[in-house]
């Protein structure tokens, strides 16, 4: 297994560096202020622009945007993507892994649609239950935009709720079948945030949560532009408000489809669906602008993509819908086919039209595919399930590649650029020096020391089981970021005129802090990430590309080297195995069984090592790339 997941990695990585995109990933500078919606003419969907919602990847799965947002980022940059949609209040996800997300996002020029859900289990016609359930709601979302999505982590919109038409017994607890927020409150729910956002000056976009389907003749509909809540005045005249910068919509199902030809597979099932899809968005607008008095809303699909629920006890014989919850997923295939159809090119199909209508809407400036990875029994992402062997997510590759048609993509065309996993090396200075590279020269004597190569950082450090002590580390070399880590100069024979040992400084942390004081230097974070250890830190432009430990193990010294990372995006967090394995990345495998390992995600780096007053490695402070 292990000679066949090599192999796989290893192909990738060759199919990559042949095709010469590996930097595609890079830094991306931000784009003027008039670009607000993120649309350019060069986009294939002229006036739309695209996105991609991430779904709750957030933490505690395999390539997770807390450790890799760097990665998947990088790939909606490649695609051309303008929007990410994440959720708020996932329980897992703290303030920092939002922020986090969101920074690297505004690094690749891609503007954050942030999700606030809402429930509401009262009365429609109550004013007073109404205003308890908004006011309650404005509050969590002062709190959100204050402490969670702020700084250099602010949202760019805020969606307000999701899909509040949506009939379910979850929530409530009398269990009874409602909408998940009755159409009156919903109304005021948005008409209270608006005033919000005016009263505090707040610049983010406000955008409703989106409405399932843009069938305007739903009760759901009806009553939810009666409401009092777009009237200011009632005059004579009326004075009427919209209380939003756009009104989310999701255009999935379809009120009439030709099942036969979804069964069979072909990418001609559309034509009625787009011009439905169509003709909903305009009608929405246009009851919307009834409703608040004006005449130029603009609608936001939050959510896009081709779905139909199977019908229930339906039998084969009646031509129904076969999928699970998107049928173009499951008869992407055109049968009988020689040679074979390339997969998803139905999906693909599907996702065109709706582009098309949302195009020929002249409303619907920015629409967000509906789920980046296949998640549970919505099996609509643009990558598919965790392959084992070939270590990463299958991709539809017909599918992802019409996204990046239709938005315009001018990244690589190669979906794994972003994902290629660079080269560890163990570094073993438990007893002896493992120097990767000498032209440091010897920056701890009479220690035992390890030090990376060219291009390389540290990213993990070990601790024996046995005694607590000093064992070894492991270096990384990726292929996006290894010319970001400028220590040492490549050796060469005569050696270079200008040493390397100037550049780069030590920390000595033998008799307590060194967090860069003695060598005029301040440390890359103000916050105290291992109180009551000693804490070797290097400085906001410098990494950490040396270990050294005395001759009794006792850890006692970091090498911190040139970088040009961005400070204004980083964020750092300590990772502390004194006690146990704390990885944050596991790529390289058990490297050192007998100890306890700490290890950075391979989107970081190692800016600090800490110690016991004993001498034990205790944590190391895990930075953003």
């Amino acid at each position: 297994m292990k000679t066949e997941y090599n192999r796989g990695r290893n192909c990738w990585r060759s199919l990559l560096i042949a095709a010469a995109v590996l930097w595609a990933c890079g830094p991306v500078e931000e784009g003027s202020s008039e670009e607000e919606l993120g649309t350019q003419e060069q986009e294939a969907l002229t006036g739309v622009a695209l996105g991609i919602a991430t779904g709750d990847i957030h933490t505690g799965v395999i390539q997770s945007l807390e450790f890799h947002a760097e990665q998947v980022v990088g790939e909606f940059a490649n695609m051309g993507a303008r929007w990410i949609r994440i959720n708020a209040d996932v329980a897992t996800t703290s303030p920092t892994i939002y922020r986090r997300i969101v920074e690297k996002a505004h690094g690749k020029n891609i503007q954050a649609l942030v999700v606030v859900p809402a429930k509401y289990c009262g009365s429609d016609t109550d004013q007073a239950e109404i205003d308890a359930f908004t006011s309650a709601y404005v509050s969590h979302l002062n709190d959100l935009v204050l402490n969670v999505f702020n700084d250099t982590g602010n949202a760019d919109a805020l969606e307000i709720g999701n899909e509040p038409n949506v009939l379910e017994t979850i929530g409530c607890p009398d269990a009874a079948i409602r909408p998940r927020v009755s159409p009156n409150a919903f109304a005021w729910l948005l008409r209270r945030v608006w005033e919000w956002k005016q009263a505090n000056g707040r610049p983010e976009l406000i955008v409703s949560g989106g409405l399932k389907d843009v069938y305007t003749s739903q009760p759901y509909w009806n009553s939810l532009v009666a409401s009092q809540a777009f009237i200011v005045s009632s005059g004579p005249p009326v004075v009427r408000i919209r209380p939003f910068d756009f009104f989310g919509v999701h255009p999935y199902n379809n009120a009439n489809m030709d099942y036969t030809c979804i069964n069979n597979g072909l990418t001609t099932c559309f034509t009625y669906w787009k011009a439905s899809v169509k003709n909903g968005l305009q009608a929405a607008a246009t009851r919307l602008n009834n409703a608040t008095g004006t005449t130029n809303t603009r609608l936001w699909a939050t959510e896009f993509g081709f779905q139909l629920s199977p019908q229930v006890d339906c039998l084969p014989e009646d031509n129904c819908c076969t999928g699970i919850e998107n049928c173009t997923l499951t008869n992407s295939r055109p049968y009988n086919t020689t040679p074979p159809t390339p997969p998803y090119q139905q999906m693909a199909a599907a996702m065109n039209a709706a582009g098309e209508a949302f195009q020929s809407s002249g409303v619907t400036p920015v629409a967000i595919w509906t789920l980046y990875r296949d998640a549970g029994p919505k099996s609509f992402g643009l990558r598919g399930v965790w392959d084992e062997e070939l270590h990463k997510y299958r991709v539809k590759l017909t599918a992802w590649n019409k996204f990046r048609s239709l938005a315009g993509g001018t990244g690589s065309t190669v979906p794994e650029a972003c994902w290629a996993v660079g080269s560890f090396f163990t570094v073993d200075f438990n007893g002896q020096d493992d120097r990767r590279t000498t032209s440091s020269d010897d920056w701890a004597y009479a220690n035992w020391k390890a030090a990376c190569a060219p291009g390389e950082r540290i990213m993990g450090l070990s601790k024996s089981i046995d005694t607590g002590l000093t064992r070894v580390g492991i270096c990384y070399k990726d292929t996006l970021d290894s010319g970001r880590y400028n220590h040492p100069v490549p050796e060469t024979n005569p050696p270079p005129t200008t040493p390397d040992a100037p550049r780069c400084t030590v920390r000595d942390v033998n008799a307590g802090d060194d967090r860069g004081a003695s060598v005029g230097k301040p440390p890359t974070t103000s916050m105290d990430w291992d109180a009551g250890n000693w804490r070797a830190e290097c400085s906001p432009d410098e990494y950490v590309a040396g270990l050294a430990q005395g001759l009794d193990h006792r850890f006692s010294r970091i090498l911190c080297c040139p970088q040009t990372l961005s400070a204004a995006q980083r964020t750092c967090e300590a990772i502390v195995f004194g006690s146990g394995d704390n990885r944050q990345s596991t790529e390289h495998g058990d490297w050192d069984p007998e100890g306890h390992k700490g290890q950075c995600g391979v989107g970081r780096y190692v800016a600090g090592v800490s110690r016991t007053p004993a001498g034990e490695p205790n944590a190391l402070l895990c930075c953003t790339q």
